[in-house]
């Protein structure tokens, strides 16, 4: 492009933190004013043509609660183009949420905009912490094709400039532009502090010109130069004053560039007119470095609690409600509850803005952050148990039917399980001979099953036990009762014909369908020998250590919480795992700081108990207990660590099933100190340079040892973000750590060249933002504000779970594991009157390469949508296989649009029981598919 035809595009825009250093009310205040001068500038300034509110809709949907009486003025300028919305609904920490969040993110977000008009089709994410791999595959299959960013570029920058091809792992690319001085470069034009834009002061033309200088010269040093994207707006910002005057200050200023008022679109298409997407050079990747901007990685273990939440309701949703909410729709012709579905989606995805899932905000945000997690989950848990009181309600249509207990045991995950079950059943009396109860299968056939514990219980103000313990909250107040009122609790059999008798069993259900259920009975078979365990646990205990094995795994836990782990199946030992390891934060809500001098202290060796809480031969639990001292807090000076201890106990519980190839693990810690981080180390044995971790829709291969950057503005950590687990691998043998909300990991080699896991469980400071220490080179992230609650004092409870394996992680089953780890079953208890028989399944799926993230109703229609990944880098075909004969089915986009380009169409066979779908290395795809009903129809 010659200089005298050089263009910059001036983009206005507000970026609207929906909560940070101010709560979501506080905000919306303001944000009304904003979008009122917004819209009169539209009507009343001929110069004002385009404003961006923000790329997410959330902004429209407030505004509009407040101020309902503007929906047709707003209506109008977004239907003309003028008002961009969209196309998220929020804008997301990709890192901190899950992939199928991020689509709902997009789908939530047009659906917001479809009754005004258009949304903005353009991949618009200004602030967001680093960005996934697959973020350009996701853009694409929502019909965008572009990619406007600020953080995550590292070195490569240079040589990429400010516009440049972003490659996903399977080859889908968007336009990337990279901003140059971020989203807020031309904000608050022709004041002297930037800031001043939320003011009236008269606006200074010579500022204005000044800045825009010292920014084209910043972009002139790198290639992409023009045109120019000039971002006028920032943080919570009104429309530019005296915008008239502004521009055409500039166009005196600069005669050889002409300056046009536009949207991003115009930016994207005139960037294309000057250099087609296929010139331009290209990237492949995650997008975490830190070379222009602050990453901000501490953000992945700051409040850690809200990780976990977030993990439990997106986890309860997609894996869990919807699923069965399908089954029972398609199978049953029950009515899908898509309102309350829809609803408990976006109190969750209001709490993924990256100020919010980061814990980077005031405290009074976050405690909203809680209030909004509990709504979607209860709504969740209500939802879950309403469907399964379909498959066998809870009471019979006549009192002497409820003698046939039936517990209903529902798989969501789409293939079959063998899982060990533990349920809390409730007998009214008159009491069963409990010598001679036995459970049973729908074919008669006895399962193996142990009764734990037994009490009978006076029922309290006539409450009916079997409708009140459906959920954990529920099980919380009977544990409350029956410790208030232990002189109405009988341990024994007297007068249990006048009690409900409460049963505490386990049993072992077997070949449990895919997105299914099956029914089991209790019943009175005297004399009936009890049928045992395939693969049962053992167990032994002493002074210094308990031991628990199956076929596959033995586990030997010590008094200071670390555990031996032998892999029986392939010879392998992993001694020493699990040792806690507590070290200094110096640092903020957004990074980890190390002090100048710094005290870690470590688990090993510390005195302590160990003991077998429980044991069976279905399942056993080893307990250790111990007190970690570690110092209280930081010193004043923030250099080191105070020498006075406090006292933190500790409670490590680990459990080993029969059958299972993992071994599960919980630990509670009771924080009774500030200013520090706490880790649990794996010391794996392992020689290796790679580590691989479970991401969106990708397995992310990353260096053992992350390098450092030390001429960046923040150089890089040694951290890595996760999602549901990380694996280390030497030739055939490895070791995956899988997790449940605990996001963030270290790896690095020993001495002799062995790798270590270290899995972060806590990370405790109580400032928003410090700029006094070396790790992010002494810059503010955030206003300076103190957030006691981010010391995340009182008792936690941390879940995860150590599994070996050989060979290839994903054909070993790595992935399916951590998906039945973080989904657990559902049991119910009902009754055998009415029950709908077990057996069915909705689909299943055969490749453990490949993984469903979403399963579920159509958003319009009667389909069955059904969203598949190809993890793996090899082409494949998967088979799907349906019990309900399908209809049609054929590819969708991710807002389940019919694709605009051709695409390997899924074929069905066997009667439409069966289809099969090709998937390409890396691959997304999203399946609409009709099944029909037992008659042949569609429900």
């Amino acid at each position: 492009m010659r200089p005298d035809h050089r263009l910059a595009i001036i983009v206005s825009h507000t970026h609207w933190d929906l909560e940070w250093y101010l709560p979501f009310h506080r905000f919306r205040v303001n944000m009304v004013e904003v979008i009122d001068r917004v819209l009169d500038a539209l009507e009343q300034d001929p110069e004002f043509r385009h404003f961006v509110l923000d790329g997410q809709s959330a902004v429209l949907e407030d505004y509009l609660a407040a101020a309902p009486r503007q929906r047709e003025r707003v209506g109008r300028h977004i239907r003309s183009g003028r008002l961009a919305v969209g196309p998220w609904y929020i804008l997301p920490d990709e890192f901190l949420v899950s992939g199928e969040a991020t689509v709902r993110n997009l789908l939530c977000g047009h659906r917001v905009v479809a009754p005004f008009g258009r949304a903005q089709k353009v991949g618009y994410m200004p602030d967001s912490f680093g960005h996934v791999a697959q973020i350009p595959q996701i853009l694409q299959l929502a019909g965008i094709d572009s990619f406007i960013f600020t953080r995550g570029l590292g070195d490569e920058a240079e040589q990429l400039g400010w516009l440049f091809r972003w490659l996903a792992p399977d080859g889908s690319s968007v336009l990337a532009v990279n901003q140059c001085d971020g989203y807020c470069n031309a904000g608050g034009l022709g004041f002297a502090e930037i800031w001043h834009a939320h003011t009236r002061r008269t606006v200074d033309l010579g500022l204005a010109t000044g800045k825009v200088r010292d920014l084209l010269e910043k972009m002139e040093q790198r290639p992409g130069a023009y045109p120019a994207l000039l971002n006028n707006g920032c943080d919570h910002f009104p429309p530019q004053q005296e915008f008239g005057s502004v521009l055409q200050a500039l166009r005196e200023a600069f005669p050889g560039t002409r300056f046009r008022h536009g949207r991003f679109e115009d930016f994207l298409a005139a960037a294309r007119a000057d250099t087609p997407d296929e010139e331009r050079p290209a990237h492949r990747g995650e997008l975490l470095g830190g070379k222009d901007h602050l990453i901000l990685s501490g953000v992945w273990s700051t409040r850690m609690y809200l990780k976990q939440e977030n993990e439990l309701v997106q986890g309860l949703l997609a894996r869990t409600v919807e699923p069965l909410a399908a089954l029972a729709h398609f199978h049953h012709g029950d009515t899908y509850p898509a309102g309350l579905i829809d609803d408990a989606w976006r109190n969750l995805l209001r709490n993924h803005p990256h100020d919010s899932i980061c814990g980077c905000s005031t405290d009074a945000v976050h405690k909203d952050n809680e209030t909004r997690f509990a709504a979607a989950r209860q709504a969740g848990e209500q939802l879950m148990t309403r469907l399964m009181d379909r498959l066998a309600p809870t009471f019979g249509r006549r009192e002497e039917d409820d003698r046939r207990v039936a517990i209903t045991v529902a798989n969501p995950l789409p293939f079959p399980r063998d899982e060990v079950v533990e349920r809390l059943v409730v007998i009214p009396p008159p009491a069963f001979d409990l010598t001679a109860l036995r459970l049973v299968d729908e074919d008669g056939a006895e399962v193996p099953c142990e009764i734990l514990d037994r009490l009978f219980i006076e029922r309290f103000w006539g409450i009916d036990y079997r409708a009140e313990l459906y959920c954990e909250d529920q099980l919380d107040l009977l544990d409350t009762y029956l410790d208030r009122f232990g002189d109405r609790i009988l341990g024994d059999e007297r007068d249990q014909d006048q009690k409900d008798g409460f049963l505490h069993i386990r049993f072992w259900a077997r070949n449990l369908p895919a997105v299914g259920h099956r029914q089991y009975f209790l019943e009175e078979r005297p004399q009936a020998p009890r049928p045992s365990a395939a693969d049962p646990v053992r167990a032994r205990a002493d002074q210094e250590s308990v031991r628990l094995e199956n076929d596959q795994l033995a586990v030997e836990l010590h008094a200071d919480g670390t555990f031996d782990l032998r892999d029986k199946s392939h010879d392998r030992h992993y001694p020493g795992l699990n040792m806690l390891e507590d070290t200094e934060d110096s640092g903020d809500e957004y990074d980890h700081g190390p002090a100048q001098v710094s005290g870690t202290v470590f688990s090993a060796g510390t005195e302590g108990k160990v003991r077998l809480l429980q044991n069976s031969a279905l399942a056993a639990t080893a307990e250790a207990v111990f007190r970690l001292n570690i110092p209280r807090s930081l010193e004043r000076d923030r250099r080191s660590r105070q020498q006075r201890d406090a006292r933190c106990d500790v409670r490590v519980r680990v459990t080993l099933r029969a059958g299972a190839r993992r071994v599960d693990v919980e630990t509670d810690f009771n924080n009774h100190a500030f200013d520090h981080r706490l880790r649990a180390w794996f010391p794996t044995g392992l020689n290796t340079d790679t580590v691989h971790s479970d991401g969106h829709f990708h397995i992310n291969r990353r260096p053992l040892e992350r390098p450092s950057n030390p001429d960046w503005p923040q150089p890089a950590p040694p951290t890595w973000p996760q999602q549901d687990f990380t694996a280390l691998r030497e030739g055939d043998h490895g070791l995956a750590i899988l997790n449940r909300g605990l996001p963030e990991f270290q790896t690095w080699s020993d001495q002799d060249g062995h790798a270590i896991y270290a899995l972060t469980l806590l990370r405790c400071v109580d400032w928003l933002s410090r700029d006094d220490f070396p790790a992010r080179k002494n810059t503010n992230a955030g206003p300076t504000l103190h957030t006691p609650d981010a010391q995340c004092y009182g008792r936690h409870t941390f879940r995860y779970a150590v599994a070996p394996f050989a060979g290839d992680l994903l054909t070993a089953g790595i992935k399916d594991e951590s998906e039945r780890y973080r989904t657990e079953v559902l049991t119910h208890q009902g009754v055998a009157d009415q029950h709908r028989p077990g057996g069915v399944s909705l689909v299943r799926k055969s490749d453990p390469r490949v993984v469903l993230t979403a399963i579920k109703k159509a958003e319009e229609g009667d389909h069955l949508i059904l969203r598949l990944a190809n993890l793996s880098g090899t082409a494949l075909t998967e088979t799907l296989h349906f019990q309900l004969p399908a209809r049609e089915a054929r590819a969708v986009n991710l807002l389940e649009e019919t694709l605009p380009v051709d695409c390997p169409e899924p074929g069905l066979t066997h009667g439409g029981t069966r289809l099969t779908v090709p998937l390409g290395p890396h691959k997304i795809i999203t399946l609409a598919v009709l099944p029909a009903n037992d008659e042949g129809d569609t429900p």
